[in-house]
């Protein structure tokens, strides 16, 4: 099922475009979350994956939560781990599952505390 949505009915992609654009759009519902149909219903309403992208990276650099809190209206009737988990395969398939990397730790001797707790074994360890 496409279109409007009953009051009834959980409004899946309008909930995870609210979280990745901060705005409620009027989009077509399937029922359940499909995220291909869902980005593509998004760049037609003019948020294409590299706004979507630029929007998340320029609130992450003003230290701005990103992705968006989703209102209550529109997670009500959505399961929240199915929700959560949509939500991150959206996320993924725009290249945003990781707004931030680290490269590995240049460290490469540990300091005093640090000997002491790799020492320090319980009793019954048995050495």
């Amino acid at each position: 099922m496409t279109g409007p949505v009953p009051p009834d009915r959980p409004r899946w992609h309008a909930a995870i475009a609210a979280a990745l654009v901060g705005e409620e759009l009027d989009l077509p519902e399937p029922g359940r979350p499909e995220i291909p149909g869902l980005l593509a219903d998004l760049a037609r309403e003019g948020w294409p994956a590299a706004r979507i992208a630029g929007h998340a990276r320029s609130r992450v650099a003003g230290e701005q939560p990103w992705p968006h809190q989703i209102p209550p209206r529109l997670r009500a009737g959505c399961g929240a781990a199915q929700l959560h988990a949509a939500l991150a395969a959206a996320r993924n398939q725009l290249g945003l599952g990781s707004l931030e990397v680290r490269g590995p730790s240049r460290r490469t001797r540990l300091d005093s505390d640090e000997q002491r707790l790799m020492r320090d074994v319980p009793p019954h360890h048995g050495s």
